[in-house]
């Protein structure tokens, strides 16, 4: 592992600075991203970004960032950010935590151009037959932070991204169909995808779709699959867990939340359902080890059998609930630490899938999504199925076409009478706040099973 970023640079705004408390990133990213359109070729971009930012606590908050990364820079940005502080009309409180030194990464391989083409354009002749979109990224991030209560932390962190649209016209009817792949490491990662496969998949499915689609029941039972619940539980827990929403701080931003702070050791959910976010998962998207504000990340537990036990904090939202942070502040150098999840999921129950299905008199089974939104203050929420398949006496019996499933937070939490054992991940990048910070992430689920539902 190659640590560039200097040190000195750092160690120098510490000692300069005269306020408080101060806290200095510095970071690197370099980026290759491709896209194939069709076959053909439409990006092929290298970037590279390097910056710092200086955040300030003395009574209120000062902040600054530049790319600019030099001694007369870093020296303007601490002046600045004292300044900012010093007239803020909020007052800003940070959570005591125990401070750190750390260094931590990712060992991992780099593919040359030729070989990640070559990899693109065999994925693009599974499907020539079909419209197609294929976008794949990948980075290497590397940060230095220290503040001046002591921590000192060191990270590399390279990641692999892969997504692809495909889309199948037959009988003048068309439907699409969309994946993502991703993982902390390097290019070896990529082959175990096994993205081949679910490209043949897929395209045999939405053929199907198109010839043997069915108009689903109008009631019965339904079972989710991983990516569906993954989503549920990063846009339904993760986000409403989130402690800057829970007090306001994001309504204008980046949304509310129905959560507050007396939900905290309340029944939430039927007993078989547990939500965690654990920054630490080895490979995992959203993986790290300490977060933006030097605190160590563990395992965080939002609901546990039904119960809600946590709330995702940093060391200001921490403060002012009177709790201590677990190391969900997150950022990139030219914005704010603000609470964000890493990879959110639904623990696994004692279910396989067709022990789930035994019990379906009737209902659907929910593969994939092609639609989901949900409201402002995350309640009202709905979802619409790709691959979805018709239930009948404990058995699949057909292919439903595109069921949607209408449900409120509260109600989803309680009629999930099911777990399945089969934990799946899958990489995202979740956007929050003003402006806008894309953050990486993964969504996690198993199968859930929901009974007595309206299905449309």
């Amino acid at each position: 592992m190659d640590f560039q970023l200097d040190e000195g640079l750092a160690e120098y705004g510490l000692n300069i600075c005269r306020a408080k408390y101060v806290e200095i990133r510095l970071e690197r990213r370099i980026r290759n991203d491709i896209m194939l359109v069709n076959g053909v070729m439409r990006d092929n971009n290298v970037t590279e970004n390097l910056g710092f930012s200086i955040r300030v606590v003395d009574g209120g908050m000062g902040f600054y960032f530049s790319n600019i990364v030099s001694r007369e820079e870093i020296k303007r940005g601490v002046e600045r950010a004292e300044k900012m502080a010093r007239i803020g009309s909020k007052k800003v409180g940070m959570s005591e935590e125990r401070m750190e030194e750390g260094k931590y990464g990712i060992k991992a391989r780099e593919a040359g151009m030729d070989e990640k083409m070559e990899y693109l354009h065999a994925m693009d002749a599974e499907v020539s037959d079909h419209s197609r979109i294929f976008s794949y990224t990948d980075e290497v991030v590397e940060k230095l932070y220290v503040n001046s209560e002591g921590s000192k932390i060191k990270s590399l962190i390279p990641r692999t991204y892969l997504y692809y649209l495909l889309t199948v016209s037959e009988e003048g009817k068309t439907e699409q169909m969309n994946r993502e792949f991703g993982n902390a490491g390097g290019w070896d990662a990529v082959k175990e995808w096994k993205v081949e496969e679910f490209l043949r998949h897929d395209a045999g499915f939405l053929s199907d779709l198109i010839k043997h689609g069915e108009k689903p029941p109008e009631r019965g039972d339904v079972i989710m699959g991983p990516q569906i619940t993954g989503l549920i539980a990063h846009e339904s827990c993760g986000h409403p867990f989130e402690a800057d929403r829970i007090l306001g701080r994001e309504a204008a931003q980046a949304g509310k939340s129905y959560a507050s702070p007396a939900l905290l050791g309340e029944e939430f959910a039927s007993e078989c359902v547990s939500v965690a976010d654990d920054p630490t998962i080895p490979g995992s998207y959203g993986y790290y080890l300490y977060d933006d504000e030097g605190i160590r990340a563990g395992k965080r537990m939002l609901i546990e059998k039904g119960i809600v036990r946590e709330f995702l904090h940093s060391r200001e939202t921490a403060y002012e609930m009177g709790c201590s942070s677990n190391a969900a502040a997150r950022t990139t150098y030219g914005k704010e630490p603000i609470v964000r999840m890493a990879n959110t999921y639904f623990m696994p129950g004692d279910y396989n899938i067709e022990e789930m299905m035994e019990e379906v008199k009737e209902g659907v089974y929910m593969v994939t999504f092609m639609e989901w939104n949900i409201d402002d203050m995350r309640i009202n929420q709905k979802y619409v199925g790709e691959e979805a398949y018709i239930i009948k006496n404990g058995e699949v019996a057909g292919i439903a076409r595109h069921p949607a499933i209408e449900i409120s937070t509260f109600d989803f939490y309680r009629k999930v009478d099911a777990a399945g054992k089969n934990l799946e991940f899958y990489p995202a990048t979740c956007g929050k706040g003003d402006p806008m910070q894309g953050i990486e992430v993964s969504t996690g689920g198993v199968d859930l099973r929901l009974r007595d539902m309206v299905i449309k």
